[in-house]
């Protein structure tokens, strides 16, 4: 330990040389694109330079002062801190002023890839997310084509998102790049976060870099919520729609003074009314819920460098559903089939960072949670529990040349204890690894390190090779684990080296190619992220101990960025992404119609997703995005590679808005086409493949001075799965299965909702 605490400090003082020149570029904080005659001086001095007309500048440091002021007309002014970097990238959000009836006005789109991200970003904005009613994050992604959502089966109201073709569980969830959702939470998750809490998103294809975690295999999505010092004082969003469902979202900030601000963040939903439009099965189309959800942030910027954000989260949820007549005091009955259960969630993190050198910083991250759940599918019962300790101790530092260098540690502890009671069509069938057969708790301690090294030629090149470091420890320190429960201490399988490489290069006259490579692991949780599974009469045979998952993901993204004048634009895009698994947990749902078997991968198991997007504004307040996608994913089931059931062969997505002037007005319309699914070995009556339908929704939003009010419709096709809940009419038998879902569960659903702000 000691010799690496001194590498570590030879690495820091070697990389903290002070570079007399600060260069960087000057974009638009939306459109991202170079704004010329920026005007950037050192505050409390006369030295100052304006930006070329490629939003480049060059200036020289200034040894009495290091917050770089950043202004020019039409756009919000800003200062920066600069003692580490003498590379900026320094994004301006535009703003409206009236000045003797001349308005200078920037309408923020609705996505934008990051034009100087070294990873394929795209970001959903607030106006993107205003588009939409947007109850919570799994209603989020209507206007994207990356992301892919849908349900776990018929009862519980659980959704689950794709991304690459592949389940979210091999993406990584995160709140402002600390990580949020994992393990237990999975299932229900998206329906953890208010859409009107959201800023933001920012959904990354492919390998994540090394700086949080191992797991990010598919990509990352980073949720950014409202800073309480930028946000305005008070605002409130009001929603109800036809099934009588219920929404109050707000947001309170304070600040005290310029460095100390604070914000809380409210929202309770409740719905009291069950339907039954879709197969008229006596079965609620969706679970009834109340859910509570609270968070108190904070922010501390003491001006010279130092800066801390905290946030704490508190939810507390209901659900019931299943049989129109069950009633919560009905758990257990074996004459009519209820789905209920209640939640109870606390996470909080904390973000701290200062400078060490005028070319090198440290942070620090520190996130935990708790989380637990008792929930019940007929007259199974599912309890479980989970702790989760996250740090992550960073070191930022500046070399010759711009080159930059990231270092350092990490640690993740968390304690999971999972428990099925089941009904006897339910078993598990196998080696008896867990002693009462039940019980699948397990306990995982993993330190880490890592490092990676940032390359940069200018604006053309520049390139990100990182590797970490994860040592699990085993069970001699450990307790009885589904994955290490028969590992040695020397066991190879404790450990993971992740090697990972992006790039990204200006190859000719904006024309962008990105590419990442890399490998990832993560350990299963066995039952929580196949819940939908219980919803079943299927029975559970875990046929062998459960490795790690490890897999090797690399892509490569062309696009480019075109100005039509007048301030409008368009944007093409084109990547193609591989994931190939070494090892992975197979749920294999083909062995029999009334049987799930899980074990490790015998095998090939790959995904090949090839996605093209079209953005442009054609005319002054209408924009249009135009994608479409090709999900190639195979895996070997019982010996033969199939088809990846539940996921679309290939997807369109057609995205139009229109505003009026000064934005009274706006319409939002998107169209979606889904393709093809393989349907798995079922005891229903429709087999092999589903047909292609559309999903389409829209909206309309009045905008006034410190209100809006809008209205939309949600499938408004009215297309809907005939039959979700196969075996409805005999729910305790093996005939019973409502996990079979390939499309929408809601039918023509109406909504109306108020915005008010005061600033």
């Amino acid at each position: 330990m000691n010799r690496l605490i001194l590498l570590l400090a030879m690495a820091l003082l070697t990389s903290a040389r002070v570079c007399c020149q600060v260069v960087g570029t000057v974009v638009d904080g939306e459109s991202e694109t170079p704004l010329p005659g920026v005007a950037l001086y050192w505050k409390g001095t006369t030295e100052g330079v304006l930006s070329d007309n490629n939003g480049r500048f060059e200036i020289k440091r200034h040894h009495m002062s290091h917050q770089l002021v950043v202004q020019m007309a039409g756009y919000a002014g800003d200062t920066i801190i600069v003692h580490s970097d003498t590379t900026l990238a320094l994004r301006l959000q535009a703003v409206s002023k009236r000045l003797h009836r001349v308005a200078i006005r920037r309408r923020r789109p609705m996505t934008f890839n990051r034009i100087t991200s070294v990873e394929q970003t795209e970001v959903i904005t607030t106006e993107g997310l205003r588009g939409l009613a947007c109850c919570n994050l799994g209603e989020s992604f209507e206007n994207s084509a990356t992301v892919d959502v849908g349900y776990s089966d018929a009862v519980s109201g659980s959704k689950q998102i794709q991304l690459l073709g592949l389940a979210g569980i091999y993406s990584q969830m995160l709140l402002e790049n600390v990580p949020f959702i994992s393990g237990l939470s999975a299932p229900f998750g998206l329906g953890y976060v208010p859409g009107q809490w959201m800023e933001s998103i920012s959904v990354s294809k492919g390998v994540a870099t090394v700086k949080n975690g191992n797991d990010a295999i598919t990509g990352t999505i980073n949720l950014e919520y409202f800073k309480p010092d930028k946000d305005d004082r008070l605002s409130i969003n009001l929603y109800e729609n036809s099934d009588l469902k219920s929404e109050l979202t707000a947001r309170l900030n304070h600040r005290f003074n310029e460095h100390l601000a604070t914000g809380l963040l409210l929202y309770g939903t409740y719905n009291a009314q069950r339907s039954d439009h879709i197969g008229h099965d006596g079965f609620s189309d969706y679970p009834l819920q109340q859910q509570l959800n609270v968070v108190n942030r904070w922010r501390y910027d003491n001006g010279k460098g130092f800066v801390s954000q905290s946030l704490v989260n508190y939810i507390h949820e209901n659900r019931l559903g299943g049989d129109m007549r069950f009633e919560r005091s009905m758990r257990g009955s074996d004459s009519i089939y209820g789905f209920g259960g209640t939640t109870d969630r606390l996470y909080l993190f904390t973000k701290n960072g200062f400078m060490l050198s005028s070319t090198a910083s440290f942070g620090s991250q520190v996130a935990a949670s708790w989380f637990r759940q008792d929930a019940y599918y007929g007259m199974s019962d599912y309890r479980g529990e989970e702790k989760d300790l996250y740090v992550n101790l960073l070191v930022n530092a500046e070399v010759s040349g711009g080159h930059i260098v990231d270092y350092g540690l990490s640690f993740r502890y968390s304690d999971v204890r999972e428990s099925l009671s089941y009904y006897p069509y339910i078993g598990f069938v196998g080696q008896n690894m867990f002693g009462d057969g039940d019980n699948f708790d397990y306990r995982e301690i993993t330190p880490g390190l890592f490092g990676q090294y940032t390359f940069r030629y200018g604006d053309r090149f520049n390139a990100t090779l990182g590797v970490r470091y994860d040592y699990s420890v085993p069970p001699a320190a450990n307790r009885n684990h589904v994955m290490y429960a028969h590992y040695a201490a020397d066991d190879f399988r404790c450990h993971a080296l992740s090697p990972r490489l992006h790039f990204r290069w200006n190859v000719w006259h904006d024309w962008i190619l990105r590419g990442s490579a890399g490998r990832g692991f993560r350990t299963p949780n066995l039952i929580a992220e196949n819940l939908g599974i219980l919803a079943s009469g299927r029975r559970i045979v875990l046929t062998e101990w459960i490795g790690r998952e490890e897999a090797w993901n690399s892509g490569l993204n062309l696009s480019k960025h075109i100005k039509l004048g007048n301030g409008r634009e368009a944007n093409i895009s084109v990547d193609f992404y591989h994931t190939r698994f070494v090892n992975q947990a197979i749920v294999d749902l083909d062995v029999a119609a009334d049987e799930v078997d899980i074990y490790n991968l015998d095998g090939k198991s790959y995904s090949n997703v090839l996605q093209a997007d079209f953005s442009i504004e054609p005319f002054e307040g209408f924009s249009a995005t135009l994608a479409g996608k090709i999900n190639d994913v195979m895996c070997t089931y019982h010996g033969v590679l199939m088809r990846k059931p539940y996921t679309s062969f290939w997807k369109g997505l057609l995205v139009m808005s229109y505003h009026t002037r000064f934005d009274k007005w706006r319409f939002d319309l998107t169209t979606q086409l889904n393709g093809p699914q393989r349907l798995p070995l079922n005891k229903g009556t429709l087999q092999g493949e589903t047909s292609p339908y559309v999903y389409m929704l829209g909206q309309i939003t009045r905008k006034f001075k410190h209100f809006e009010l809008y209205a939309g419709v949600e499938n408004i096709t009215g297309y809907v799965q005939e039959h979700p809940v196969v075996g409805h009419d005999a729910p305790f038998s093996q005939a019973f299965d409502a996990s079979i879902i390939y499309a929408p569960l809601m039918g023509r659903l109406f909504y109306v909702g108020i915005r008010l702000s005061v600033l």
